[in-house]
């Protein structure tokens, strides 16, 4: 999600033909067509689904205890002055968010002009971000270059630094399958491709995006010395925002839905090869292949969410839930996280509602005047049945804090999209309940099973194989 992409959340369904699930997804048995479809026939497995105790999820766990969480998210803390990153991750802890999702990466053209931006809310001259930028296109090495520098790396390396300090996790994005902050077109700009899906399979491409992830992952942090790679800060590497075969621009051809699914196979590997103290996920939207009639549940811009999570070197699933940018009602929402659940027990691995969010209007002085009431029934319901489904974690689209640089007359950071919320809003403080809940209430940890290892300071996934039956019922009424 970014400030500017409400428009981009409508866009339109991908081309994969849908494969229905509808006698399942009512929670009865399909009799053969001859039969007339589906029978009245209550599913003996609808019941136990989303039962914890009859099918125990998968969890998160940490220091050799089970981590269920509510966290946040915050796209600017990498390119903010440090006051900025400092409130933002001080009302992080005051409201027992334990991980904030970041971005970490920002690209832009070349330093000299030949290369362009792609980010059209960058620096109009530079590409930069308040400064800031880490990496860049050097048109003498012909290749991107990383920037060290105190307008660069630095400011991740404060972020995390401070986080460890906060005993804050960060769940780092390494790319943004949109134009802002650079990301995946910028990529393509750099090596003069067109097509947007090439991210995912021109050689030179992917080369320099493992490049980056290398170093990142090797890198030392200035501020306390720490090897990323060593760092229990980190809550977990994620390829990147949002990723789909189409971007901002126009849609192009040449993509099928396993052109995704491979380029992940392959970047998780890979990660997980030069890092194996850290989790690794996708960060994918989570549109599904079959089971409703909305577009989110025709595989949309080749994103298979259930193929992504299977993969061997994913540690657990994403999804994002939007019904207003989605065109899709609120109470959509609700049906779609338990979706999300079952795929989550059929795996076997632990799942996130990553983004998510309820839009309210503001007035110039940055106070609510409409939304608000639906925006915390809202939130209420949809944390309470991820709760009682046995969900691992929510994060909510985003916390934001003190402004320093161009703030609103409160001083505080614009709410550009309407998601934001700030500590001390009625938003955070419902959501700051439902942290302490996830923390010590949540079935799928309070229910979990002993660890078989010994107690890690880095979140690793203790995962739970159950009977086939039970992980593929698909019941509306589960207990």
């Amino acid at each position: 999600m970014s400030p500017q992409r409400e428009i981009r959340r409508r866009s339109a369904p991908g081309t994969k033909a849908l494969v229905s699930r509808g006698c399942r997804a009512l929670g009865v048995l399909c009799a053969s067509s001859a039969l007339g479809g589906c029978l009245k026939t209550p599913d003996r497995f609808a019941q136990s689904t989303l039962n914890v105790s009859l099918n125990p999820p998968a969890n998160f766990e940490l220091e050799g205890k089970p981590f269920c969480f509510a966290g946040t998210n915050n796209y600017y803390l990498a390119s903010k002055p440090k006051p900025m990153v400092d409130d933002v991750l001080q009302a992080a802890k005051a409201l027992d968010f334990p991980v904030v999702r970041i971005w970490g990466y920002l690209d832009i053209g070349s330093l000299d002009g030949s290369v362009g931006h792609v980010d059209p809310w960058g620096d109009k001259q530079t590409g930069k971000k308040d400064g800031i930028y880490f990496q860049f296109w050097d048109p003498v090495q012909k290749k991107p270059v990383f920037n060290e520098g105190e307008d660069g790396l630095q400011k991740l390396d404060y972020v995390m630094a401070k986080a460890a300090e906060a005993g804050v996790k960060i769940l780092v994005v390494l790319t943004n399958n949109w134009h802002d902050f650079g990301g995946m077109d910028q990529y393509l700009t750099w090596y003069g491709r067109s097509k947007h899906h090439e991210f995912y399979t021109a050689p030179e491409v992917k080369q320099a995006f493992k490049d980056y992830i290398a170093h990142l992952v090797g890198r030392k942090n200035t501020v306390n010395g720490r090897l990323y790679r060593e760092d229990p800060t980190v809550f977990s590497w994620e390829l990147g925002n949002e990723p789909r075969c189409k971007g901002t621009g126009p849609a192009s051809t040449g993509w099928t839905n396993q052109t995704l699914t491979t380029w992940a196979d392959e970047l998780t590997g890979y990660i997980k090869s030069i890092d194996p103290n850290h989790m690794v996920s996708v960060g994918d939207e989570g549109f599904l292949d079959g089971g409703g009639e909305h577009w989110a549940y025709k595989a949309n811009d080749g994103v298979d969410h259930e193929a992504l999570t299977a993969l061997p070197g994913v540690d657990f699933g994403t999804f994002h839930s939007y019904p207003e940018d989605w065109g899709a009602k609120l109470e959509w929402g609700d049906r779609w996280i338990v979706d999300h659940l079952r795929v989550a027990r059929k795996l076997g691995k632990p799942t996130i509602l990553e983004e998510y969010g309820v839009k309210v209007t503001r007035n110039d002085q940055g106070v609510i005047q409409k939304g608000l009431a639906t925006r915390l029934e809202t939130y209420q319901r949809w944390n309470d049945l991820t709760l009682r489904r046995g969900g691992n974690s929510t994060m909510v689209w985003m916390l934001g804090g003190l402004d320093t640089l161009s703030p609103a007359p409160n001083g505080l950071y614009h709410d550009y999209d309407g998601y934001t919320v700030f500590r001390g809003d009625e938003t955070a403080n419902l959501l700051g309940q439902f942290a302490k809940r996830f923390a010590t209430d949540a079935p799928a940890c309070r229910g979990a099973a002993p660890s078989s290892a010994a107690p890690s300071p880095f979140v690793r996934v203790q995962r739970v194989h159950k009977p086939e039956a039970v992980a593929y019922g698909w019941g509306i009424s589960d207990g």
